[in-house]
């Protein structure tokens, strides 16, 4: 029996593909294409097996997530693959960022135990393997300007921000 099981589906950002283990979801891609998407997935899709009903509650959960439901999300189970405290720290501290708002690196750092951090803290959300479920699109630069976002590009980060404040896809 494989260790992972993952699925690729389409959705109104672009093509998303899942990672998941017994215990929960361990990585999420979003990519404008589906091949992109699943390589983004990493080496451990190497050993995973195709099993779309795996996903079947969590792809309802998206479903509502987009439809503007912005609490969807917070019930589905993950399994965080181990770093260090402090990345850890700061993924805790993003999921703790209301849907539709927003909180720069600084708060981010600070609310992770390091407030001098603001850099470590932007690395953390570069290495967010969870998307999304941990929303890293909610972190900004000091200055108002979003930052860079690994997960589908800044027009992405501005689509699912805009998305939680309330707005539609069309």
């Amino acid at each position: 029996m494989s260790p992972y099981s993952y699925f690729v589906v389409q959705q109104p950002l672009g093509w998303m593909a899942l990672l998941s283990t017994t215990k929960g979801l361990r990585r999420l891609s979003l990519k404008p294409h589906p091949q992109e998407a699943l390589d983004a997935l990493g080496p451990s899709l190497e050993l995973a097996t195709l099993e779309p009903e795996v996903f079947d509650s969590v792809l309802k959960q998206f479903d509502r997530y987009f439809k503007g439901q912005n609490d969807a999300l917070d019930s589905i189970e993950l399994d965080i693959e181990k770093s260090s405290p402090f990345f850890e720290a700061s993924w805790q501290a993003c999921r703790s960022i209301p849907p539709g708002e927003t909180r720069s690196y600084s708060w981010l750092a600070t609310a992770a135990g390091r407030p001098n951090a603001a850099r470590a803290a932007g690395q953390a959300m570069a290495r967010n393997k969870i998307a999304l479920i941990i929303p890293c699109h909610r972190v900004i630069g000091s200055s108002g300007k979003l930052h860079g976002y690994g997960a589908g590009g800044l027009e992405v980060k501005s689509r699912l921000l805009a998305l939680e404040q309330g707005f539609v896809f069309h």
